[in-house]
């Protein structure tokens, strides 16, 4: 039969155990969906029963659609899929049980047998995974399991297997459809982007800061990122790392990323010949953080997010960490606080933010004293704060700051 046009079947998990605001974080997921899709021409998302169907306006757009929904934050599962509609299905079922006849299930056996041809590759055996979100229909999941897997087992000469099979084709009964997939590929999950606020992020030019961004845009934050640079102004520094960063996490977000760039120079120019060496380090990201924090509340940021592991460097010890913002009233969120660099990395690979953070670059936390105090307090800090004019320094260093736009790579 010459099936409809392929759907993109998505699940979502967390959302689901939403309540009265459920509605709210959907059509947030939505519209970021819509977002995800923009430029394919006729495209219609529908929510059907506790799933989102993407009908999509051409067989050839399948893989390219699911490419991008797998990088919108709150789906689960993506699955291009062929609709098979169930008028047919329940005509012909009723038929065959009539006549007492084995359920013949014509155009789901096509479908299944036609997905086990195109994917099952070098597949030693299958299993048909059937499930009913409408029980009305006329056989249950056992029997739907069996009568579409021996079509695929005589006419694909497959072995079926129940236990870890190498080839799954899943079924799934609507009210109005029956689906049928095989390509059921995991997302991220989380919350819908921008749904949750919006953060200031600190940037470096590590692994670090840039997981700790996704992390955060996962859970529905809108983020905003902060670099500092060396140099006398923006146009002198090489932010070309930085920018790309934040373009593969625009990547992730269905709007424009905005990226702060804050010079260095004012918090150098009062440190010599008042902050000691050892307390150099500690000053610094003493700056950083209260400089995040005026620019957060310029954008109205509701929290600071830093890339900080527990114990990793001299400066994320426990002791520095509360010593180097004790008057900093905004949440300051660590994500990666209790992950070791292995995992970091690891995350950094999955998320495709790895090449890029390892390319060479010199940034300014680099350049500090090699041998920083690891157990600060907090009353030393705010004592030498006073003594070089920390205040001065961020308020200077905000007022210089240049914001850029950053959206992902193809989009202008």
């Amino acid at each position: 039969m010459p099936f409809t046009t392929p759907v993109i079947a998505c699940t979502y998990s967390e959302i689901a155990l939403k309540g009265r605001n459920r509605k709210m974080f959907l059509r947030k997921l939505v519209n970021n969906m819509q977002a995800a899709l923009r430029g394919m021409s006729g495209v219609t998302i529908h929510h059907v029963e506790s799933r989102l169907l993407v009908r999509l306006g051409s067989e050839t757009q399948a893989d390219e659609a699911a490419s991008r929904l797998h990088r919108v934050f709150g789906l689960q599962w993506v699955a291009p899929a062929i609709e098979i509609p169930r008028a047919t299905l329940d005509a012909e079922l009723a038929e065959d049980k009539a006549n007492g006849h084995v359920p013949r299930l014509t155009d789901l056996c096509e479908a299944a047998c036609g997905l086990a041809r195109d994917g099952a590759g070098n597949a030693r055996h299958f299993r048909i995974n059937a499930r009913r979100s409408d029980r009305s229909f006329g056989l249950n999941s056992l029997e739907i399991g069996m009568h579409v897997g021996a079509a695929v087992h005589h006419r694909c000469k497959l072995p079926g297997r129940m236990v870890d099979p190498d080839f799954t084709i899943d079924v799934l009964v609507l009210r109005a459809s029956v689906l049928a997939f095989a390509a059921k590929e995991q997302s991220f999950g989380g919350l819908p982007a921008c749904s949750s606020g919006r953060t200031m992020v600190l940037l470096s030019g590590g692994i670090d800061s840039p997981v700790a961004a996704w992390m955060l845009m996962r859970r529905g934050s809108r983020a905003d990122f902060v670099h500092f640079y060396s140099g006398r102004n923006v146009d002198e520094a090489d932010t070309a790392k930085i920018e790309q960063l934040v373009q593969l996490l625009a990547g992730w977000s269905p709007v424009a990323l905005h990226l702060h760039l804050v010079p260095v120079v004012p918090y150098e120019t009062r440190a010599i010949g008042v902050i000691e060496d050892r307390y150099d380090m500690v000053m610094f990201r003493r700056f950083m953080v209260r400089t995040a924090a005026r620019l957060a509340r310029r954008n109205k940021c509701l929290a600071l997010v830093t890339g900080d592991s527990l114990g990793q460097v001299a400066s994320q010890t426990l002791h520095n960490l509360a010593a180097i913002s004790p008057d900093v009233t905004l949440p300051i969120l660590r994500p990666l606080v209790g992950l070791d660099k292995h995992e970091i990395t690891a995350w950094s690979r999955r998320t495709g933010l790895f090449e890029t953070s390892i390319l060479p670059y010199r940034d300014c936390c680099s350049i500090r004293s090699p041998r920083p105090i690891l157990t600060a307090r907090g009353v030393d800090l705010l004592k030498l704060s006073e003594a070089m004019g920390l205040e001065e320094a961020v308020r200077e260093a905000a007022d210089a700051s240049v914001r850029r736009d950053i959206v992902p790579v193809g989009q202008a």
